[in-house]
């Protein structure tokens, strides 16, 4: 088995928005490299979409989901040096669907973030 090669690297780049469903996305799809890019000076920035509250095959009575996915999200996200971690009001995990509300919501965040367009270096994950 063979991997294409890499993308080269983004030299003028600052920040990153990676953008997730739920909480534990990024930390299963993306950490290794976020973790890369803010050792290396990038500010990055999660913004979650939902809160996870679908989530868990435990006793954790429902109520009480969405504040520990929120609290594990947070947790996850400072073992790989992100600061920034934001989520979106009014989306239940299990029910999300493409809108125009949900493509507004995003769009607000990546003109507040503001990571230019370019080449992204990993899904969910646009360097600028």
């Amino acid at each position: 088995m063979s991997f294409p090669p890499s993308v080269r690297p983004i030299t003028d780049a600052k920040r990153v928005l990676c953008v997730a469903a739920h909480p534990d996305d990024l930390d299963f799809g993306a950490a290794g490299t976020v973790a890369r890019w803010v050792e290396s000076g990038l500010e990055v920035t999660y913004l979650l979409v939902t809160r996870g509250d679908a989530g868990g095959f435990d006793d954790t009575p429902r109520e009480q989901m969405p504040l520990l996915r929120e609290a594990e999200q947070l947790a996850a996200a400072q073992a790989v040096g992100v600061e920034q971690v934001e989520f979106l009001e009014g989306y239940a995990d299990g029910t999300l669907t493409p809108s125009l509300d949900l493509r507004r919501d995003i769009a607000r965040e990546i003109r507040r973030v503001r990571p230019a367009p370019s080449i992204s270096r990993s899904p969910r994950c646009t360097p600028t």
